[in-house]
C-alpha cells in the first residue's frame, strides 16, 4: 500500500502524522518513507532516528521531488510492504505526484478558518489526480485539536457538508509529539504522553483498515 500525506497548508502535522506511520508500518514488514518536502523534515528526523540504536525497527528513508516522486517512488515501491509520501505544504509537482503515485492519500488538517480555506483549494488538486488515479482514497484527519475549543466540531461539520470522509481518530495538540520527533522518536517510543500514544494508535488503525 502506498500512503500520501498531503495538504497544500504547513502547520498541520504532515511530517509527524507520515513518520508515525512509516514507523509503524515497518513492524509490520518492510516500510519506506519518501521525504518529499524541500524541507526535509521527515530525513532529518530519520537522521536523529539513526543516533539512537534503541528507537528500532525503522523505516527505510529517501528524499525525492517533483516527478520523481511519481517516477522513482513508483520503481521503488516494488520493494516494499508499504510506502508512506510527505510532501510540503503547498500545491506543487512533489504534492500531485504523491497523489498520482498513492492508493490512499491522508489530509492531516487543523480546525482554523485558514484551514477551511486551503481544504476548499487541495480539493481541486484531489479531483484533477482522481482524473488519472481514479481509485485513489482519501481520509481526513483532523489534527492539533484543542479539546477545550468547539473549533474541530466546526471543521467537522465544513468537512462533512464537503462530504469527505473523516477519520473518527483525532489528534490532540501535545507537546509529546514535538518532542518525540525532534528526539528522533514516535510518541510510543518516547512513551511520555498516554494518551498521545492511544490517539496515534487508533489513528493507524483507521489509515490502514
Amino acid at each position: 500500500m502506498i500512503y500520501a500525506v498531503v495538504n497544500t497548508k504547513g502547520g498541520v502535522g504532515k511530517t509527524t502524522t507520515a513518520v508515525h506511520l512509516a514507523t509503524m508500518l515497518s513492524r509490520t514488514g518492510t516500510a519506506l518513507l519518501i521525504d518529499g518536502d524541500p524541507q526535509a523534515s521527515a530525513a532529518s528526523w530519520a537522521a536523529w532516528r539513526r543516533d539512537n540504536p534503541a528507537y528500532d525497527p525503522s523505516p527505510t528513508t529517501t528524499c525525492l521531488t517533483g516527478k520523481a516522486i511519481f517516477n522513482e517512488g513508483k520503481a521503488l515501491s516494488g520493494g516494499f510492504d508499504n510506502v508512506v509520501v510527505d510532501v510540503g505544504g503547498r500545491d506543487a509537482t512533489g504534492l500531485r505526484s504523491a497523489l498520482l503515485l498513492a492508493h490512499r492519500a491522508i489530509i492531516p488538517v487543523g480546525a482554523s478558518n485558514l484551514d477551511a480555506a486551503a481544504m476548499t483549494d487541495l480539493l481541486e488538486v484531489v479531483e484533477l489526480a482522481r482524473d488519472y488515479n481514479p481509485e485513489l482514497d482519501v481520509k481526513v484527519l483532523l489534527t492539533r485539536v484543542d479539546s477545550r475549543t468547539k473549533d474541530a466540531a466546526d471543521m467537522l461539520e465544513f468537512l462533512t457538508e464537503q462530504n469527505l470522509p473523516v477519520l473518527n481518530s483525532q489528534v490532540c495538540e501535545r507537546v509529546a509529539y514535538r518532542r518525540a520527533i525532534g528526539e528522533g522518536a514516535t510518541v510510543l517510543e518516547f512513551g511520555k504522553d498516554n494518551a498521545a500514544i492511544a490517539e496515534i494508535e487508533s489513528v493507524f488503525r483507521e489509515v490502514t483498515a
